[in-house]
């Protein structure tokens, strides 16, 4: 190189490269099908052109159910770190959250899942 630095071909742009340095990858599979999983999934979350709304999925999580447990998933010192995401599962139907750019930007959580059927977007710090 004209640096002078050993450098791989993954270093320089490969899939993990682009998933937790660039961000450029939404998400890092491990071969084809496990891609084709996300693929699907994503595909279950959003319209399929700009005219449609995204699909509402009947199943069976009570929209009006109490988690008791999120009382102490915060703590009462608001220095204290806290798992963002616990949240996230605890109150999204069927405690399925689909996570965008799991790997890049481990203080921001982004992603997709449902309540009461309808699809949401999610953005949250992960404190």
């Amino acid at each position: 190189t004209v640096l002078g630095e050993e450098v791989s071909f993954d270093e320089l742009g490969g899939a993990m490269t682009h998933g937790t340095k660039s961000g450029v990858a939404h998400f890092v599979a491990q071969n084809e099908y496990e891609c084709m999983d996300y693929i699907k999934t994503l595909l279950s979350y959003i319209p399929q052109n700009n005219t449609e709304e995204p699909s509402i999925v009947s199943n069976d999580d009570d929209p009006n159910r109490l988690d008791h447990n999120l009382i102490s998933m915060i703590p009462e010192d608001s220095l204290k770190p806290y798992d963002m995401k616990g949240i996230i599962h605890s109150i999204v139907d069927n405690h399925n959250f689909f996570e965008v750019h799991e790997l890049f930007a481990q203080n921001i959580i982004v992603g997709f899942a449902r309540m009461n059927g309808k699809t949401i977007g999610i953005v949250a710090s992960q404190p």
